[in-house]
């Protein structure tokens, strides 16, 4: 039988025990990873005092759930504890059993857990994910609807009173006012990657803390999947964050396969945000008759998002002065030949970029696009000369016979290529293959340096040349 159905309380005598059945050995640890652990490890760890010494806990439910109430009313007991919080990760259950679903109160739980990590415990970085088979407790919201009804100057105002009387409690009021001018307080990183966030009862609280860490956030992630748009339009509208240097908005999957957010909603936000550095746009509507306002993201340096997006962004008077990484994502469904307007607008809007990201999905059409570059007299690789690391990731297919036949030629038509990352071969390729394959490039690439095979070390094709 579990210890926790045997007491309500634990002495601090039998902690060891516990915590060795628990596997818990290294009591001088600052971050811990707590996957549905039973609630008496919980109530364990509330007791110990190396607790102190944790300042980042990441936690995940099991797949399908059924203590996500008492879990989280547990984890608050043990957040509590701490004295402050550098990151905090929870990834929800995929879903819940029937009775959970049917007492919506542990969405409260959830609330209350979060506005302790972020208000009380300063948390540095948030992150929040799971949740993508959870459906029930929720206010509808569809596509009918021009924004969402947020009603948040009271939660706003009640957490900054908060927030405030809590700096005032540990720090001397001249560090406090010293720290607000250099923006160091608060959330710098929030990661919102479950959809439950964008609705009802979560919207509101989402909005709220990011209005309310608005001076601190430098980082922000949000996951589109199953918000409609006019929730997004209400969202990216109501907030602007001066210090963000990181945005990402995707649906976080890997073949995007709908376009939920309007373009349009998302230029908005990016014209509001200068100070971006690092963007990553996914499953957004493209572009249609849409001036591009002048000096849009003047500070960008790596872009991230499909062919569409690019050239528009690329077809500017004023070129990119500090892009220097671009990643191009096909969309579903996508044709290849997409890929060539961005390639050919590279060298005049972004003239400075050396690493160029190249996704190849789905496998239709790859050997029949490579082919064309290479018999193509004007093909706009030709004058990519800026370009020396070339990633060619997300497919498997790049391993085919027909496909990988063409790739050193090519590579040859880049004239300044240096490095090359290509994606992780499938179990049935053996290594004599592989190793046929970078001796291939070199022979056909004078100037290549290294090529690394996904998630392997890089090859020095100057050492096997000699």
């Amino acid at each position: 039988m579990q210890l926790s159905m045997t007491c309500r309380r634990f002495h601090f005598l039998i902690l060891p025990i516990v915590f060795a059945r628990a596997n818990i050995k290294d009591s001088s640890t600052t971050c811990f990873y707590l996957y549905d652990p039973p609630a008496h490890i919980l109530r364990a760890l509330r007791l110990a005092l190396f607790v102190q010494n944790i300042d980042s806990l990441s936690t995940t439910f099991s797949y399908h759930s059924y203590t996500v109430q008492l879990y989280v009313r547990e984890l608050y007991g043990l957040v509590s504890r701490l004295p402050f919080m550098k990151r905090f990760h929870i990834r929800l259950p995929h879903s819940l059993a029937p009775d959970a679903r049917a007492h919506p109160g542990w969405q409260t739980e959830v609330i209350r857990l979060l506005d302790l990590v972020v208000v009380q415990k300063s948390c540095l970085l948030l992150s929040v994910a799971g949740g993508d088979g959870v459906g029930g407790g929720y206010t509808s919201t569809t596509g009918s609807q021009s924004r969402p009804t947020i009603n948040q100057a009271e939660r706003v105002k009640r957490l900054l009173r908060h927030f405030r009387g809590v700096m005032k409690s540990v720090v001397p009021q001249k560090l406090v006012l010293l720290g607000s001018r250099n923006h160091r307080h608060g959330l710098h990183e929030f990661r919102a990657l479950s959809f439950i966030l964008f609705h009802q009862p979560f919207l509101d609280w989402t909005i709220s803390t990011l209005q309310t860490n608005s001076q601190s956030l430098t980082a922000v992630s949000f996951e589109t999947t199953k918000t409609p748009a006019s929730t997004w339009r209400g969202i990216l509208s109501s907030i602007t964050l001066p210090f963000l240097s990181k945005f990402k908005l995707t649906p976080g999957r890997v073949m995007i396969e709908r376009q939920i957010v309007k373009f349009n909603d998302v230029l908005g936000f990016l014209a509001r945000h200068p100070s971006i550095v690092d963007l990553d746009l996914c499953g957004i509507t493209h572009p249609r008759d849409c001036r591009q306002p002048r000096r849009l993201l003047p500070a960008l340096q790596n872009l991230k998002t499909n062919p569409w997006l690019i050239s528009w962004f690329l077809n500017r008077k004023q070129p990119f002065k500090f892009l220097t990484s671009l990643e191009m994502v096909s969309e579903y469904p996508f044709n290849y030949n997409t890929f060539d307007d961005a390639l050919y607008l590279l060298p005049g809007g972004a003239p400075h970029v050396t690493a160029l990201h190249i996704s190849f999905y789905p496998q239709d059409g790859i050997a029949k696009w490579l082919e064309k570059h290479i018999s193509q007299e004007n093909s706009p690789l030709a004058a990519l000369k800026g370009v020396t690391t070339l990633d060619l990731f997300q497919s498997w297919s790049m391993w085919r016979s027909d496909v990988r036949a063409l790739i050193p030629q090519f590579l040859a038509q880049f004239p300044q290529l240096q490095h090359l990352i290509y994606p992780l071969p499938p179990a049935n390729v053996e290594k004599a293959k592989q190793t046929s394959f970078i001796r291939e490039i070199m022979l056909a690439c004078p100037g290549m340096k290294t090529v690394t095979i996904e998630l392997g070390s890089a090859v020095n094709l100057d050492t096997l040349r000699d």
